[in-house]
Order: C-alpha cells, then structure tokens, then sequence
C-alpha cells in the first residue's frame, strides 16, 4: 500500500503520541491530543499459543528422529501469517489514526527493562515469538515514514509501576489490567504506562478522552473508518471515564 502525494504534502501539527506494547493487550496508546487506543490481544495468543501446542504435539508423533512434515510447515506458516497480517492491519490502522490527530512524533516503551524485571517463560513466549518485537517496531517505522512521521523508542522503567497521580512506584499493586494506588487512583494498567511515557518526553496539558478498545475479527481492527465509531471500537462506560488524571479502568478481556 502506498500513500498518496496529497497524504504526504500535508503538514503534520506537532502532536506526540507513545505507546505500550505487549501481548494480552498489543498496543496501548495516548497522544497529546488526550486520545487513547487499547488493541486487544489475548485471543490472537491464545490461537498463537494452540497452534504451537499443536505443532509440538505432531512434532512428538514423527519417529526416526524426524523434526518437521508438511502438515507441521503448513502450521508454521499459518501460524507466522495470522500473526504478520494482524500486526500489518494494527500498524496501518493506527499510524493513520494517528496521522489524523496531527501526531508528528512516536514514542515507543523498550521490552529491556520489562524483561529484565518480570521475565517467564510465557513473558518469553509473548514478546518474542508471537509478538516479535523487533520485527513489529520495524513494521511500525516504515508505516511511520510514509507518513512523515518518526519513532523512537524510550526505556520505559518504572512505568508499570508509577502512579500517574501521586508518582508513587512502590505502593502501586496491578490484578490483570488495574492499576491502583492508596492515594485513590485506579485505571487501567497498560493505558497508565502508555500515559506516564507520555509524560516523561513531553507535557500533556488536556485531559484524557474514554479510551476506544478494538478487537481483531481475522480482517480488520476497526470495521469503519476513523473517525466513525463501530461496534469494534467499544468505549468504557462513561461514568468510569478519565477525570482528573485518572485513566478510565474498563476491562479488556
């Protein structure tokens, strides 16, 4: 896919937008603009992670110390091109979500200081065999540059951890999304780390819209074009929205 020239002559506003990648949530994101975007991700590893137990399961069927068959090469290259097509569809989906709010400027959190704190075996597994990190932020620069727009990537310590409300890092406790903090702050975990990045490369002086959640359905993020919203593009509940620097805490199962 290519952009046009009219897309490319556009001048960029000099928004910022950083992102949090993982895996049971793929991507979290906020702007400067006070947009957030969650891209859901746990059924995509889920379906990863069956193809692999299936490709283990045939691998231990084979005799005369043979490795692999046409039935077990075929598993692999589903399994790789289920996995590319939807990074390729979040990439385009959400670099031009981002073109349109005027966002000149990507700012992406380095695994290092993740896997070096909470390393595990599925930690492992979800980085960088499904996710593929490497691979992904790659992907994410080249979508980036056609549309004029940079990616960096920034050590994102501590983020998981730090209270976006009173700064606090070691009273902070995370159950599966929540984030939450005595001082009275709750909101959800992978958004809170996406804002905090945010915050440490730039300032952010608007407050924070209802995040929108997008699921994949084997096409497609986003069954309508931004700035539509579709039944893909799921709000949290209103009464449970961002005020006063708390991120809304809408589940993402």
């Amino acid at each position: 896919m290519t952009v046009s020239d009219d897309v490319r002559d556009t001048p960029l506003a000099d928004e910022t937008a950083a992102l949090d990648i993982g895996a049971n949530n793929l991507v979290a994101c906020t702007t400067t603009t006070g947009e957030q975007y969650l891209y859901e991700g746990r059924e995509l590893f889920q379906r990863f992670r069956d193809t692999t137990r299936e490709i283990a399961r045939l691998q231990s069927l084979l005799e005369g110390g043979r490795y692999s068959s046409h039935r077990i090469r075929r598993l692999y290259d589903r399994r790789t091109k289920r996995r590319d097509h939807a990074q390729d569809a979040l990439t385009r989906d959400l670099i031009e979500r981002l073109y349109d709010e005027g966002v000149s400027t990507v700012y992406v959190g380095a695994l290092t200081d993740v896997l070096d704190t909470h390393w595990s075996v599925e930690t492992n597994a979800k980085t960088h065999n499904f996710w593929a990190f490497k691979k992904f932020i790659k992907r994410l620069v080249c979508t980036a540059e056609e549309y004029g727009m940079s990616v960096e990537v920034r050590s994102e310590a501590w983020t998981s951890q730090e209270c976006p409300q009173c700064g606090s890092t070691d009273q902070t406790t995370r159950h599966q999304d929540t984030l939450a903090c005595p001082c009275g702050f709750e909101g959800h975990a992978d958004l809170t780390v996406s804002e905090t990045l945010l915050r440490r490369q730039t300032t952010v002086t608007r407050s924070m819209a209802r995040p929108v959640r997008f699921e994949w359905d084997d096409h497609d993020w986003s069954g309508i074009s931004h700035p539509h919203e579709s039944p893909k593009e799921q709000r949290t509940d209103p009464s449970t929205a961002h005020h006063g620097g708390n991120i809304a805490s809408g589940e993402s199962a």
